[in-house]
C-alpha cells in the first residue's frame, strides 16, 4: 500500500504537468475550416452559414484571390450549389463560364489543367442543358490532357443535352486512351436517356 500511494501521486503530477505544458493549437479560420476538407466540396448550408447572403461573391473572391489552391478548387466546385431552380442563367453559371473562358488553352501547366478541370466539372454540375454549354465544352474533348478529356465527357453527360452525342461519337472513334474511351462510352449511354 505504501508503494502505491507515491506512484499514484507521481502519476497525477505527470498528468497535471502534461495538461498544462501542452501548447495550445491555433484554431483555423472559419473559411479554412469549411473550405479545406480533402476530396469534398462543402455543402451549401456550410457555405451559407459562413458567408450568409454574400456566399457567391465570397466564393468568387476565393477563386480569384490567389490564396490556397485547394480552397480555390473547392470554391469552383461549390458554385453550382448556388443555382436557383435552374442553373441555365445567373451568377453561379456565369462565373463558371467566365472562369473557363479565362483559362489559356495553350497553358498545359498542372495547376492550370486542374483549374480547367474543376471549371469543366462545375459547368457539368449545373445541369443547365444549354446548347451553348455543350458548344463551350466540346473543344476540350481534344485537350492534350486525358484527365481534361474525361472531365469533359462526364460534364457533357451531366448537361444532359443530346447535342453532345455526335461530338462524343467523333472523339470516341479517335480516342486511344482506354480511360477516356470508357468515360465517353458511359456519357453516350447516359445521354441516350436524356431528351433535349
Amino acid at each position: 500500500m505504501r508503494r502505491i500511494l507515491p506512484i499514484a501521486f507521481v502519476a497525477s503530477l505527470c498528468a497535471f504537468a502534461g495538461d498544462h505544458l501542452t501548447p495550445a493549437v491555433a484554431q483555423p479560420s472559419t473559411t479554412e475550416y469549411v473550405m479545406t476538407p480533402i476530396d469534398t466540396v462543402p455543402s451549401k448550408d456550410q457555405i451559407v452559414a459562413l458567408y450568409g447572403t454574400t456566399a457567391v461573391a465570397n466564393l468568387k473572391a476565393l477563386i480569384n484571390g490567389g490564396g490556397d489552391f485547394g480552397i480555390q478548387l473547392r470554391a469552383i466546385g461549390a458554385l453550382p450549389r448556388f443555382c436557383a431552380a435552374s442553373c441555365a442563367t445567373g451568377e453561379p453559371h456565369d462565373s463558371i463560364v467566365a472562369l473557363i473562358a479565362g483559362i489559356d488553352p495553350g497553358d498545359h501547366r498542372g495547376i492550370t489543367l486542374l483549374r480547367l478541370r474543376a471549371g469543366i466539372e462545375a459547368l457539368g454540375a449545373t445541369r443547365s442543358r444549354l446548347t451553348s454549354d455543350v458548344n463551350r465544352l466540346v473543344p476540350f474533348l481534344n485537350n492534350a490532357s486525358r484527365d481534361v478529356r474525361v472531365a469533359t465527357a462526364r460534364a457533357l453527360r451531366d448537361l444532359c443535352n443530346t447535342q453532345a452525342i455526335v461530338p462524343l461519337h467523333v472523339r470516341y472513334e479517335q480516342e486511344m486512351v482506354a480511360q477516356v474511351r470508357l468515360a465517353i462510352s458511359a456519357a453516350l449511354r447516359d445521354l441516350g436517356q436524356c431528351s433535349s
